[in-house]
């Protein structure tokens, strides 16, 4: 397995990252029984019921500071202390302290809705190169919805890309009324982009929700949060309908890597140059929840 390369905006660097199950990882997508397995149990939605159930348990407690230790979790900036984690997945969902993810006060900028590692398409038609060239990207695919596909044909797209090591909350990136969220099922496939090799098409295979937000600044925006093996749950915690502020939580993932999508229509936002730029060499961007992506035009 090759390590994968990111571009760190904090650190102003290409960083290796760190890769949860890795073993696991080069098992699944490197051998032939591993990829036999995938598509006999793996993607299955009782693996990750399963798995899920064991994050639940007490004895996975055990697993949080071996995870903290080897990860290099910060632990200064969560509500909790690690010893009242009462299981993996608790620890998994961890909150933490507002402060830790200041929301960009600047009333034009985006912020970003999650942690994560970012790509940004001005054009959801021009996903090259980091995507498999000549794959179309079909938002009525990825929607399920023909109707609200025409809206955003040509929008731009941000991909947020979470890990296991992360914080799982997402949140709304500007001020909105955000619409009632539609549940999309499929499948738990990794998002892991070794596993993904370039293939846009998982997105489209896995379970998902969506969520329209209506702005008076920029439009509608679609927000999309995508599961992967082993996520218990897409847990929603938000009013529909109700107004919601920029940095406002939206929900959380339970245990397993996932990611969160935003369309937002043609020619409404600018992104931030380091995503574009890092995008166009197939880079992802890590960018923490709060943070600037983009300014409204």
């Amino acid at each position: 397995m090759q390590d994968i390369t990111i571009f760190n905006r904090y650190t102003n660097k290409l960083e290796h990252e760190a890769i949860f199950g890795k073993k696991f990882l080069i098992f699944a997508y490197c051998n032939a029984l591993g990829r036999l397995t995938i598509s006999s149990l793996i993607k299955r939605k009782i693996f990750s019921i399963l798995y899920g159930k064991y994050a639940d348990s007490q004895i996975s407690a055990r697993q949080i500071k071996p995870f903290i230790e080897k990860f290099g979790i910060k632990t200064d900036s969560l509500e909790k202390k690690v010893e009242d984690f009462t299981s993996f997945n608790d620890f998994f969902c961890r909150k933490l302290k507002p402060s830790a993810r200041p929301i960009s006060p600047d009333p034009t900028a985006v912020a970003a809705p999650a942690d994560g590692r970012m790509l940004a398409f001005k054009s959801i038609a021009n996903t090259t190169p980091f995507f498999v060239k000549g794959e179309q990207i079909s938002v009525a695919d990825l929607t399920k919805d023909y109707k609200l596909a025409s809206k955003f044909r040509n929008c731009s797209m941000l991909i947020s890309r979470l890990c296991p090591t992360d914080y799982h909350y997402f949140h709304f990136p500007v001020d909105c009324i955000p619409q009632r969220t539609y549940l999309i099922n499929g499948e738990y496939s990794s998002i892991h982009p070794f596993a993904m090799k370039g293939k846009f098409a998982t997105f489209l295979q896995n379970k998902r929700m969506s969520t329209v937000l209506q702005t008076k600044l920029c439009g509608q925006i679609l927000m999309i949060e995508i599961g992967a093996t082993c996520v218990g749950s897409i847990q929603q915690t938000f009013t529909p309908f109700q107004e919601a502020l920029k940095g406002a939580e939206k929900g959380y993932f339970q245990f397993g890597g996932s990611t969160v999508i935003l369309l937002f229509e043609r020619d409404r936002i600018k992104f931030s140059e380091d995503l574009l730029a890092n995008t166009q060499d197939g880079i992802e961007t890590y960018v923490m929840m709060g943070d600037k992506i983009a300014i409204i035009v």
